[in-house]
């Protein structure tokens, strides 16, 4: 599949670097946003979060071919809702562990030589955490949390990395695995 000028493909081995760095980027501007606090918050959260879904959508359309790619996306989805739903990492050790994991799951699940997989559980935590979000605010009458603290700052840098590492530790045993 080609998006216009973009060129997104699974049949292109570099399509999937932009939308990682998307990823990234939306990282670091809600890092930004729950330091700045106040109004400017809510601007660059909200930004943070499109650049965020944006890039998880070019993701799942550029994430190379795996053997098992319904599995792998079987994998990515549970990942994404049980880590939004039920485990709601908050802490930074939350995220690593939880993550990582995550990671791990779907790379073997699709069978991903490449590790790139991985990062589609938190390109779909945060819709799904966002989802929640609503939903619990729409039957509270609109209560919303209370302001993250600082060290949440880091925690979606953390998810990134942490699904990466797992990503790619799983990766490198699937191609041993298949090697022989």
């Amino acid at each position: 599949m080609t998006i216009g000028a973009l060129r997104f493909s699974r049949e292109d081995p570099n399509a999937w670097r932009v939308p990682v760095l998307g990823l990234f980027v939306a990282a670091v501007i809600v890092a930004i946003a729950i330091l700045a606090g106040g109004s400017a918050a809510r601007a660059l959260n909200g930004l943070g979060g499109l650049v965020w879904i944006a890039s998880g959508i070019l993701l799942g359309l550029s994430v190379p071919a795996a053997p098992r790619h319904t599995a792998g996306w079987i994998a990515a989805v549970l990942c994404g809702i049980v880590l939004a739903g039920f485990i709601r990492p908050g802490t930074v050790g939350e995220a690593t562990v939880a993550f990582a994991i995550a990671g791990v799951v779907v790379v073997f699940a699709a069978g991903d030589r490449s590790g790139v997989w991985a990062l589609l559980a938190p390109a779909i935590y945060l819709p799904v955490h966002l989802l929640i979000g609503i939903g619990r605010a729409l039957s509270q009458g609109g209560a919303m949390r209370a302001d993250p603290p600082p060290t949440a700052a880091v925690v979606p840098l953390t998810m990134l990395l942490a699904a990466t590492a797992g990503g790619a530790i799983a990766a490198s045993m699937v191609r041993r695995i298949r090697a022989g």
